[in-house]
């Protein structure tokens, strides 16, 4: 019974909120604004994709941050206010499963931003021009075909939502939130039937992805041909994880202070709480600042263990233990600050 009630509330959060346009606007913004990097690059800050690796992954925390936020502040203050919440409440729903409800819903949300983000973000950083040496070339090579498939999908996407609601009614964001997440996954799972410079697998194989001339392909036999090859970086995905685990933490958070303000002052609240975060130690260096920094060390979460996309540069990688690890970590905030958002609930008059 409680599970029923949880996935009811958890699913029509979620889909009252896709609905929303200021849910895929960010959404789109955020995935335009990853796959423009390499149009616009002009620098490769000592590694091949690494400005679009890192813009994508800042796009994913800001954007992501106002998404969560936004959602939840909605999802909760703004029921309360037009007393939806009352007459969920009303029926034999308790208040904490209520604000978890309302919670998860928004997990859901951001779950899929940030799948669909990731995968703009490789593309893009795929389609970053990296240094090839082949029998044939040598030198900086892009991947046209990744970004104007990625792109083109982008509009194929509003295109098909737009004829979607005109001849069925259906909800326009709904079809585009889904939409961009689809085709930017389609995108990652085609590119590993061409390298970047065009050549599709297996015509020439392994030789037009890393440089062996065909002689020697063909010499070592069959096993070596390449049928599918993603020169994606799959090292980003820890990273990723983790950022998405802070956007966990904000949607705990915000959900827990909608239960008493309203989403302006929840975003105010969350901005700060990010840049204390982020830059906690630069602000509040000092002896002066000793005391405060302890406080707000033991208050806030640390953001800055979440944010490791140095950790990643110049073939690093990021432990599955320190995942598991700071996953514990964001799960137990989350907790904490669910459990506070609870309690406040209780107190709170929805006449």
């Amino acid at each position: 019974m409680v599970r029923k009630q949880i996935g009811a509330i958890a699913r029509t959060a979620f889909l009252e909120s896709i609905q929303q346009p200021i849910v895929f606007l960010l959404q789109l913004a955020s995935a335009v604004m990853t796959l423009l990097v390499p149009i616009f690059q002009f620098h490769r800050f000592s590694e091949d994709g690494r400005l679009a690796r890192d813009s994508g992954l800042s796009c994913m925390l800001v954007f992501g941050m106002a998404l969560a936020v936004g959602t939840a502040g909605r999802s909760v203050a703004g029921e309360i206010a037009n007393g939806t919440a009352a007459s969920v409440l009303g029926k034999p729903v308790g208040r904490t499963l209520f604000v978890f409800s309302k919670w998860l819903g928004c997990v859901y949300v951001v779950a899929l931003f940030c799948l669909g983000q990731l995968a703009a973000l490789m593309v893009s950083e795929r389609a970053s021009a990296h240094f090839v040496m082949r029998e044939d070339f040598s030198g900086y090579a892009t991947d046209p075909i990744s970004l104007t498939l990625a792109l083109g999908g982008l509009v194929l996407v509003l295109a098909v939502a737009a004829g979607l609601h005109f001849a069925r009614r259906q909800r326009f964001g709904v079809s585009v939130f889904v939409g961009i997440v689809l085709s930017q996954v389609a995108v990652c799972a085609l590119s590993g039937f061409y390298n970047r410079l065009g050549d599709w697998y297996p015509i020439h194989g392994e030789a037009a992805c890393t440089g062996l001339n065909h002689a020697h392909t063909h010499a070592e036999g069959a096993m070596h041909l390449l049928f599918y090859h993603p020169e994606l970086n799959l090292r980003v995905i820890p990273v990723a994880i983790l950022v998405f685990l802070v956007l966990l933490i904000f949607a705990a958070l915000a959900t827990a202070l909608s239960t008493r303000i309203q989403t302006g002052g929840v975003m105010t609240v969350c901005t700060g709480v990010l840049l204390l975060g982020l830059s906690g130690d630069t602000f509040l260096s000092g002896e002066r600042f000793v005391l405060v920094k302890r406080l707000v060390s033991g208050v806030l979460p640390d953001l800055q263990n979440f944010w490791l996309c140095d950790a990643i540069a110049h073939g690093g990688h990021v432990a599955a233990g320190y995942v598991v690890a700071a996953a514990g970590y964001a799960l137990t905030c989350c907790l904490l600050f669910l459990l506070l958002g609870s309690l406040a609930f209780r107190g709170r008059d929805l006449g």
